[in-house]
């Protein structure tokens, strides 16, 4: 807790490891198979039956026995009778016979009997729907276009594990094994309380010494893109009490309370006067640039960040510490968005002691990915983080990256885009 000490001092990996301490996952819910897309699973799941469950053609074609076409070739041909004919979902009505064949469509089941497939253009067919017989010039491989049961996937296989972040992929495999209703994390309910005298909605005209408050708007895509869901967002002046008043009001509708602003050292910071009439949340000042004045509790139970004010340490704090808690509160075993090695296009000044984060772009040489800044470090720049790739880390350790120095970096989106 804070009082007359001050703020605590932490680390970047210690406010990680507190803030990812506290986010227990939420208990699952079961959803339709096309509400699962992008959540979390959160059981491995086993396959209840083969994929395929039978064994089907690959091909149009005519289901043979490879006996039957021993020594086939184009001067001495083989002649067999046709049968039967099967389009995909009809079943044979009896097993193949002695130099019989079946006409036999993509994904039909093959026949008792038959071992193989052979393919229309390799064969020639000769009369009409009665009467029909096949002329075949080769002789037929084991198991030659004929996909066995189980093939793609075994009764019992566990192909998706706990935590995994479900694709439209992986929902067309658990619709293929027959799964309709799906365990995933739930979304968590959030809420954004934005403070300051200062602060314009982003429709309102400018006027001396306000600005638009885009950070709220920002945070709100934020978590929704990470599964999350914005229950209630409002703004606050400078005033403590009605501060304390909103966020206990917020935090009953809502799993985790974002503040935004207010943390810091200043006479009218309304977060940090306020923080003692919610109970269990601590002042912080972490190693981190951006980001440092921070606070983070558990107020009756649900998670509470308070973000600085300035656009880069919103979106860098909801990076590194507020999106991986919300990830864990789903489930998922991946918290962080991809991370990929990069090599320092310029020497970056830091300090060891402190973590730093850099909005940057990327550029592909050859074989590798080049980072450079994108524009002034300045906190409270908003153009930067729009032209952001990735987000550069110099570890605590670290003084700083000489050009060219491998690092590594948190993907924001696509290069080039």
């Amino acid at each position: 807790m804070h009082g007359a000490a001050g703020p605590e001092l932490i680390s970047f990996r210690t406010a990680r490891e507190r803030v990812l301490a506290a986010a227990a996952p939420l208990p699952a819910e079961t959803v339709p198979l096309l509400e699962a897309r992008g959540r979390a699973l959160r059981r491995a799941f086993a396959a209840g039956h083969d994929l395929p469950p039978f064994r089907n053609s690959s091909m149009d074609g005519y289901a043979v026995a490879t006996q039957d076409l021993a020594g086939a070739s184009a001067k001495a041909p083989v002649e067999l009778e046709v049968v039967d004919v099967l389009p995909a979902g009809r079943l044979a009505s009896h097993p193949l016979g002695h130099r019989q064949a079946m006409r036999i469509m993509t994904g039909a089941m093959v026949p008792d009997g038959a071992n193989a497939v052979v393919p229309l253009e390799d064969c020639e067919r000769i009369g009409g729907s009665s009467g029909e017989r096949a002329r075949f010039i080769r002789p037929a491989r084991h198991d030659e276009n004929i996909r066995p049961a189980g093939r793609d996937l075994r009764t019992g296989e566990v192909p998706l594990t706990e935590g995994r972040e479900l694709s439209p992929y992986d929902l067309a495999l658990l619709g293929a094994l027959g799964e309709s209703r799906i365990g995933v994390g739930p979304r968590p309910r959030c809420a954004i309380l934005s403070t300051g005298d200062e602060l314009l909605e982003i429709d309102q005209a400018l006027r001396p010494g306000a600005i638009r408050d885009s950070n709220r708007p920002m945070l709100a895509l934020l978590l929704e893109e990470c599964g999350a869901r914005v229950v209630a967002s409002a703004r606050v002046g400078d005033d403590p009490a009605a501060f304390a008043r909103r966020a206990r009001e917020l935090l009953d509708q809502a799993d985790v309370l974002l503040s935004i602003g207010g943390v810091s050292a200043g006479d009218f910071d309304p977060v940090k006067s306020g923080l003692d009439r919610l109970g269990d949340v601590a002042l912080w000042r972490v190693a981190m640039k951006p980001g440092r004045p921070q606070a983070f509790g558990r107020p009756g139970g649900r998670l509470f960040f308070g973000l600085p004010g300035n656009p880069a340490s919103v979106a860098c704090v909801f990076e590194t510490l507020v999106r991986p808690a919300l990830r864990r509160l789903q489930g998922f075993a991946e918290l962080d968005r991809p991370r990929v090695p990069v090599h320092a296009a310029e020497a970056i000044a830091s300090r060891a002691g402190r973590t730093d984060f850099l909005r940057v772009t990327l550029e592909r040489r050859g074989e590798s990915w080049w980072a450079k800044q994108a524009g002034e470090q300045t906190s409270g720049h908003v153009a930067p983080q729009s032209r952001a790739h990735a987000l550069l880390v110099v570890p605590e350790e670290s003084p700083g990256l000489l050009a060219g120095e491998l690092a590594e970096a948190l993907l924001l989106r696509r290069p080039g885009a």
